[in-house]
């Protein structure tokens, strides 16, 4: 059998791809206005705050074939990982690219991997919408859930004091 030869298709070099990405991204954040440290060619920190969950550590790193968006959503919990985890787990089911997962450490993060071809400077800010959005909705009910022993504590502690209560119960 003999090989048939088509039109030859250009297929960008992978560091091309990588390259027009990692412009994307910070083309993305300088017409957002966010401001971004950048810590490498391919690695942006930034912080992100919502109405809830303010002072979002948010890390951007443009690997070989895809971009990672990866945030802090809350520390390790101290009580009720299987309900805490199954609430997360269902927010996925609306969610767009973003998904919660579980540092070495049992930190709680917000992840999203987007490969080169669809990220754009559009994508960028839809997906750094999402995550605000994502962790405004989640965070007082993950804190509540993992930290309410701490939270219970807090409150007595204050009506003690004459404090006002902690929004977060």
């Amino acid at each position: 059998m003999s090989e048939v030869e088509g039109p030859a298709v250009h297929q960008p070099h992978s560091g091309d791809l990588r390259q027009r990405t990692a412009d994307a991204v910070a083309a993305g954040l300088a017409h957002s206005g966010i401001a971004a440290d950048q810590r490498d060619a391919w690695t942006w920190e930034l912080s992100l705050s919502g109405e809830q969950r303010r002072g979002m550590p948010v890390r951007i790193h443009v690997d070989e074939r895809t971009t990672l968006l990866q945030a802090f959503f809350m520390r390790a919990p101290d009580e009720h990982h299987a309900e805490l985890y199954a609430t997360l787990l269902r927010r996925h089911q609306r969610s767009y690219l973003l998904r919660f997962a579980l540092s070495d450490d049992g930190d709680v993060l917000l992840l999203a991997v987007v490969p080169h071809a669809a990220m754009t400077g559009e994508e960028l800010d839809r997906l750094l919408g999402q995550l605000v959005r994502t962790a405004d909705e989640s965070h007082a009910t993950a804190l509540r859930l993992g930290f309410a022993s701490y939270i219970d504590r807090e409150q007595a502690w204050r009506a003690r004091v004459g404090a006002p209560r902690n929004p977060i119960t």
